[in-house]
């Protein structure tokens, strides 16, 4: 009996390891198929990473490469085995070495999921031409440690157009600028011509008071006081329209808005008095300073002051009046012109935006279109109302810091 007992045990026991034998053997199966399949998951990783249309850098701490992918070594102009184990700092301009290892250092200092990405834009040197790339980067870990994963992007040619497409605003802005002086032209002859004529009747008293019988120093002196100040009175208008002309690229700076307003309106006033049109400021308390081109912000109301001018003179409107409004607000200040002519056709409130769209014959059809990319290159609006109760209303809305805020709706009226 006892020796039966035995023979069952062990057959239970070699069944038990026949078993386990079995399952091991599932198992080492099982983990040869995921090793082949991580391998060639890898493989498939480090053929995406080194065929990438983008070019793929990962950097240590100090800025050392300790990889790098085909589209990166062929932007660096060099070798993967030349670049890895080697520092990027060689490649960039002493001033921006600092830049790129703060870069690193702040890549290096996040924590938490998911990891955020440091944008920065460098210059390359040292090679065939200077090339402008954009790094994104992201901390990761590896066996080696923690690194900075890198995305390479070269965007020399995304600046150069920028740049074209500035250099050609600029321009149409300049023929715009000319074109609303040639609106102005005989307003601006006749404002002229008073202290000039003023200052031609005081050097003629000037010269009786010098010599003859009605010679009287004492007065001469008064009077040559008035010449001067006759003659500034011109320089000064002849200054105005010198700024206002003047080419040049677009340069912000921080100006009180104040400063910018009573220029525009300065330089308008004598062209709405010849058309007998009131031209009215909306009372208003302390204006702030904002950061812009105080040329470029005066030339889009020069030109929204000039456009109602002539939509009232030319409609024959009874009441004549221009008005000028700013609202303050939180993150932006706002500035409305409403007039009283006949306003714009139903629909035309976004079309007299187009370039060469004008109501006006004489007119290049540019002003309003410039004004427009004048607005939104400072990070603010230019839009028309769609139907004012009267006339045209336009709004112009300029950042007080320098991130935009939200766009509204827009509004309408005539082009110069």
């Amino acid at each position: 009996m006892a020796i039966v007992n035995i023979e069952v045990a062990d057959s239970a026991l070699a069944l038990e390891l026949r078993t386990r034998q079995l399952e091991l053997e599932r198992q080492r199966g099982e983990l040869r198929q995921t090793q082949d399949e991580l391998a060639l998951s890898r493989e498939r990783c480090a053929r995406l990473f080194d065929e990438a249309p983008v070019g793929y850098v990962v950097f240590d701490h100090a800025g050392v490469i300790r990889t790098a992918n085909l589209a990166a070594a062929t932007l660096l102009g060099r070798s993967r085995a030349e670049l890895e184990g080697g520092s990027f700092l060689p490649f960039l301009a002493e001033a921006q070495h600092e830049v790129l290892l703060g870069h690193l250092q702040r890549v290096f200092a996040q924590s938490g999921l998911p990891l955020a990405t440091d944008d920065l834009v460098l210059e390359l040197h040292g090679l065939a031409a200077v090339r402008v790339v954009r790094l994104r980067s992201s901390r990761r870990e590896s066996l080696a440690g923690d690194e900075c994963f890198t995305v390479l992007l070269d965007i020399t040619e995304r600046q150069l157009a920028e740049e074209q497409t500035r250099r050609a605003r600029d321009a149409l802005a300049q023929v715009a600028r000319l074109n609303a002086v040639g609106i102005l032209a005989s307003s601006l002859i006749h404002e002229l011509s008073q202290p000039l004529s003023a200052a031609s009747f005081f050097c003629s008293a000037a010269g009786q008071l010098a010599q003859g019988p009605a010679a009287d120093p004492e007065r001469l002196i008064g009077v040559i006081a008035r010449i001067n100040g006759q003659v500034r009175r011109a320089s000064d208008i002849m200054e105005r329209l010198r700024a206002f002309l003047r080419g040049r690229q677009m340069r912000k700076v921080a100006v009180p808005l104040e400063q910018v307003l009573m220029s525009a309106c300065d330089l308008v006033s004598w062209f709405a008095s010849d058309h007998k049109i009131a031209l009215r400021r909306a009372p208003t308390l302390d204006l702030p300073e904002i950061v812009a081109d105080p040329v470029q912000v005066e030339q889009v109301l020069v030109n929204l002051l000039c456009n109602a001018v002539q939509a009232i003179e030319r409609a024959g409107s009874a009441r004549r009046e221009i008005l000028v409004e700013v609202l303050a607000r939180a993150t932006e200040i706002e500035l409305i012109v409403r007039d009283t002519g006949p306003g714009l056709g139903p629909g035309r409130h976004e079309s007299v935006f187009d370039i060469f769209e004008s109501t006006n014959d004489s007119s290049l059809g540019l002003g309003l279109a410039i004004s427009r990319a004048i607005a939104e290159a400072h990070g603010g609006r230019l839009w028309a109302e769609p139907e004012p109760e009267e006339g045209a209303v336009f709004h112009f809305t300029l950042p007080l810091m320098l991130t935009a805020a939200a766009a509204p709706p827009a509004a309408s009226a005539p082009s110069v």
